[in-house]
């Protein structure tokens, strides 16, 4: 038997989600693949066209699936109210762009305002059609370190095989997703100056 870790090579923070996943974490979609028992999806909860293990292999969010839908904390005249283990109930107001809130979380400093993530979906010989560059607005107002609305970007660590054809491919949905971050970026500049 090998003493080598399983997960070496991958990401704290999708190790993080991984094991989410596997404790039933409520922030953590965390839908069994097919084939690969142990190996559940790690992105949130939010819609995903298609679901992601640790390891960055993909399978379709299949509508027949049962959804993975968490509760999300009421929007009332544009307040939002998210309890805290440190500050009890925290009532801040919730932007337009915010997916919404769900459970709660320990520390009133890690309350987060996030976008829809935009990405370009890449075809690979490898695995199949791969999401690229997500993108979304994100905002931790308690936040000490910046919390001014700002944007993420998601870089995968995986490297996919494309063949002459799929490069060209790629380099076309790219040129495509560049208009999605210029727009991202008219609508960061637009809540920068609020």
């Amino acid at each position: 038997m090998s003493d080598r870790d399983p997960l070496e090579g991958v990401p704290d923070s999708a190790r993080d989600w991984h094991q989410g996943a596997l404790d039933g974490d409520a922030a953590v979609c965390a839908a069994p693949q097919p084939m690969q028992p142990g190996f559940p999806c790690i992105h949130n909860k939010a819609f995903h066209d298609l679901h992601r293990d640790v390891y960055g292999r993909t399978w379709p969010n299949r509508p027949e699936e049962p959804l993975y839908v968490a509760r999300k904390a009421p929007v009332v005249d544009g307040m939002v109210t998210v309890p805290t283990d440190d500050y009890g109930a925290v009532t801040l107001l919730e932007p337009a762009w915010c997916l919404g809130h769900s459970g709660s979380e320990a520390y009133r400093a890690d309350i987060e305002h996030q976008g829809a993530e935009t990405a370009t979906m890449l075809p690979t010989l490898c695995h199949d059609v791969v999401p690229v560059l997500g993108i979304s607005l994100v905002q931790r107002p308690f936040s000490p370190t910046e919390p001014r609305v700002h944007a993420v970007v998601k870089v995968d660590e995986d490297w996919h095989a494309l063949n002459s054809r799929g490069l060209d491919v790629a380099a076309g949905l790219l040129v495509e997703h560049a208009a999605a971050l210029r727009h991202l970026a008219r609508q960061l500049a637009a809540l920068e100056v609020q």
